[in-house]
């Protein structure tokens, strides 16, 4: 009786990482998918993981409240993890923003289930290929990756948040802007060209209505850069899931 009881309480621990970090990661817990499906889901992945720490020795807190606040680490660790996977993410769609903003679809907005918030349709776009392209390049498979060594690194029951682990959260947060900058750059630095372009023009011909006129040239010039950057795009994405995971493990071996 006493090895079922520990067996529940090290799967329970393993669910509870896996759960969280699942419904937090951008792929796997998307506001899309149904409830039953991600349940599911984070269930057979520990399920998978079980055997893999079946071995491990556990010091399950007899007392309720010390046993609650091991549980509560081991839902911060899932949250951890999911929310550095997420800030990729989130700085390809503040890229979409910025260059969505410029070409004037600041207010063809759409919906976003996803952060439940208004963005743009270029934001929009280029989030849905962000994660096409990361399912294609296994980008998944690193989460997986991530979340084992997570397991390997940190023991059950063992996390621990520390200020190195706080700084590094700080510091990848900062990076958002790094990765939107880096996407964005082409779209803004031509649609920088177009509107000193149309104010030189505004000032040679003021008869022109500048207003009009520009706005569609910034759309067919901000689309077309679009386009011609997919490319750089891909590589600028590939490079970024390096990093990710290199990140991932650093910050994983920063609770240790």
């Amino acid at each position: 009786m006493q090895h079922w009881l520990d067996s529940f309480h090290v799967f329970l621990l393993i669910l509870l990482r896996v759960s969280v970090m699942l419904v937090v990661a951008p792929i796997f817990g998307h506001r899309f998918y149904l409830a039953r499906a991600k349940i599911g889901l984070a269930f057979a992945v520990s399920l998978v993981v079980y055997p893999l720490l079946a071995g491990q020795q556990l010091q399950v807190p007899t007392a309720l409240i010390p046993y609650i606040l091991v549980m509560v680490r081991e839902v911060i660790m899932g949250l951890i993890l999911g929310y550095v996977i997420l800030l990729l993410f989130v700085g390809i769609q503040f890229a979409g923003q910025m260059a969505g903003m410029q070409m004037g679809f600041g207010i063809v907005n759409v919906f976003d289930p996803q952060s439940h918030s208004q963005i743009s349709i270029i934001a929009r776009f280029l989030n849905i290929l962000a994660i096409l392209l990361v399912l294609s390049l296994d980008g998944h498979h690193m989460v997986l990756r991530g979340m084992m060594a997570s397991f390997e690194a940190v023991p059950l029951g063992g996390v621990v948040l520390t200020a190195p682990v706080m700084e590094r959260i700080i510091m990848l947060s900062a990076q958002v802007f790094v990765i939107a900058v880096k996407i964005s750059a082409p779209m803004l630095i031509c649609l920088f060209l177009v509107s000193v372009a149309l104010g030189i023009l505004a000032r040679t011909v003021p008869q022109m209505n500048v207003f009009i006129v520009g706005f569609p040239v910034q759309m067919a010039i901000g689309l077309t850069v679009l386009v011609a950057s997919l490319p750089l795009f891909q590589v600028l994405l590939t490079r970024a899931l390096a990093m990710l995971e290199r990140d991932l493990m650093a910050l994983v071996g920063l609770f240790v």
